[in-house]
């Protein structure tokens, strides 16, 4: 599937992008009913570019840490201390295979750094549970606001 949310200068809204997010796997969507912290989670990956592989899923989690007001010590709260963020944690891995996912994970360490220097150039954080007004502002907008760049593991 076509992801222009991948590219810096998307003009997509963020909810458009996040529209494309859930049409990648309904599940997604699906799971934010079961754990609500995947919902900004979702947006993570739509607002700084980063696909659903589980390379990007590890810079996902460091953006969500360092890049966004939800913080590393919330962020690892919300997740491990929620029993449903961990079956459906837990299920991913399984489904993909804990060692390929660990190894693939890893894959992308390189650009943790480059994601945390980024998150310390931004103009503010970006804060969790955007309203409405932030949802329908046009990616290239926000990413411009923020001083957001766009960093992802891409498949060579």
């Amino acid at each position: 599937m076509n992801l222009p949310y991948l590219e810096q200068d998307c003009d997509l809204t963020l909810r458009d992008g996040l529209e494309l997010h859930y049409g990648v796997n309904p599940a997604f969507k699906e799971n934010t009913n079961l754990v609500p912290a995947f919902y900004n989670h979702d947006i993570a990956h739509v607002l700084f570019g980063l696909d659903t592989s589980i390379e990007n899923e590890g810079l996902t989690d460091f953006r969500c840490m360092f890049s966004t007001t939800w913080g590393v010590k919330k962020y690892i709260s919300d997740y491990f201390k929620d029993p449903n963020a961990m079956k459906v944690l837990l299920s991913i891995f399984k489904e993909a295979g804990y060692i390929k996912s660990i190894f693939n994970g890893f894959r992308s360490f390189p650009l943790w750094f480059k994601v945390y220097v980024d998150s310390k150039k931004m103009h503010k954080k970006w804060e969790i549970n955007p309203d409405d007004s932030k949802l329908d502002m046009k990616l290239s907008d926000l990413r411009s606001d923020y001083n957001i760049t766009v960093i992802n593991y891409k498949h060579l």
